[in-house]
């Protein structure tokens, strides 16, 4: 008599269930930190556009006017400026003769309820910046126009 052998032609339910629990350990591991990163990035480029972009706007506005006074939204987004925040939101700016008021809206869903305060600190030490406050919504920065 011959013997046939029989051979293996797939895997087995036990193996596959190992491997599709490996792979839910490591996206649950994983996800949340791509995540916060990507949240963490945009609050990294919203102090930057804070930072650099927008006083650059408005030393360009001031240079060629001479005044803050009068300043809008339009004169600072043909300055290079985005129209929209990070979060797609508009943003809105009012002057005085020495300082123009930027309101920037934050829309995270970041798990640190302090984000907003901390953006706020971090662009006050600018030396550009008046001052900066954390509203609940967003950022007010008070920029020096001279």
């Amino acid at each position: 008599m011959k013997k046939v052998s029989k051979k293996q032609g797939g895997f087995t339910l036990i193996e596959l269930a190992i491997v599709l629990s490996v792979i839910g350990i490591m996206a649950a591991v994983i996800l949340p930190g791509l995540f916060q990163s990507r949240e963490d990035a945009k609050y990294a480029t919203a102090q930057t556009q804070l930072e650099k972009d927008f006083p650059s706007a408005i030393i360009r506005y001031v240079t060629r006017k001479n005044t803050c006074v009068g300043m809008t939204a339009a004169d600072l987004i043909e300055r290079g400026v985005s129209e929209n925040s990070i979060w797609g939101s508009p943003w809105s700016i009012t002057t005085t003769t020495n300082t123009a008021t930027l309101t920037y809206p934050i829309e995270a869903n970041d798990s640190n309820p302090d984000a907003e305060e901390d953006l706020a600190t971090a662009l006050a030490l600018s030396s550009n910046v008046q001052s900066a406050a954390a509203s609940g919504t967003g950022v007010t920065i008070v920029y020096r126009c001279n």
